[in-house]
């Protein structure tokens, strides 16, 4: 064997005993917490119920998320809460989950916070937009407070649930939002006490003049002018 030779064969050998490394494991899309399971959707069950499994051969549990409360089968708006849900995790997609204090309910669901493979927040969605009311899963309360404003916004805009309308799939229409009535003036014959003057003067009074209108002494007259509530 040529000095060449031998060289070319312990080259080779040298290559072969170098361990093949895996590539780093993909990032989890923008918006995702850390720490959130990476799991693949089986089966979407309803609007905030659905199967999963850890991985393409992993054993398959139901999740239930937390802090969503979608219309259940044979009331109005299941068929679309459900298909919203399938849009946002889609089966044999990735999707996060992620675990709050309580991680399982006494029917043995998983209690997830759920985020789709694009990276959006599943629970959160489902308010934001009338597929489902806001509701509290205590102890888990991590995302309770964002929910609810979420919730706030869906009941102003009239969005599916909160329209009063139904979708054809049930036969019980959620309530229409409803305004809620300014108090009743009291019996001092003063105007109602509202929190802001935003509020006073929403409902049509104001403005108020120190010494002469008791309600001045209720807000503050931050131009020190002596008259508050201006409209």
């Amino acid at each position: 064997m040529t000095p060449v030779l031998r060289a070319s064969l312990l080259a080779c050998t040298a290559l072969l005993a170098v361990p093949l490394t895996a590539g780093p494991a993909a990032a989890a899309p923008q918006g995702v917490p850390k720490g959130a399971q990476k799991v693949v959707v089986v089966k979407i069950v309803d609007g905030d119920t659905v199967d999963v499994r850890p991985g393409r051969t992993g054993p398959v549990f139901r999740v239930q998320l937390l802090e969503v409360d979608t219309p259940e089968r044979g009331r109005c708006w299941f068929r679309t809460s459900s298909a919203r849900t399938a849009a946002l995790l889609p089966v044999g997609k990735s999707a996060y989950l992620l675990k709050d204090r309580d991680p399982k309910d006494r029917y043995g669901r998983h209690l997830r916070y759920v985020w789709g493979a694009t990276g959006t927040f599943v629970n959160r969605n489902l308010v934001r937009f009338g597929y489902g009311r806001a509701v509290l899963y205590k102890p888990n309360d991590r995302y309770i407070d964002l929910m609810r404003a979420e919730q706030a916004k869906a009941r102003r805009d009239g969005l599916r649930i909160w329209s009063g309308g139904c979708d054809g799939t049930g036969s019980t229409p959620a309530p229409a939002p409803t305004r809620t009535p300014p108090p009743e003036p009291p019996s001092t014959g003063t105007d109602p006490r509202f929190p802001t003057c935003g509020a006073a003067n929403a409902a049509g009074h104001g403005p108020y003049r120190r010494g002469t209108d008791p309600e001045y002494a209720w807000y503050q007259d931050r131009d020190g002018d002596g008259l508050v509530c201006e409209r």
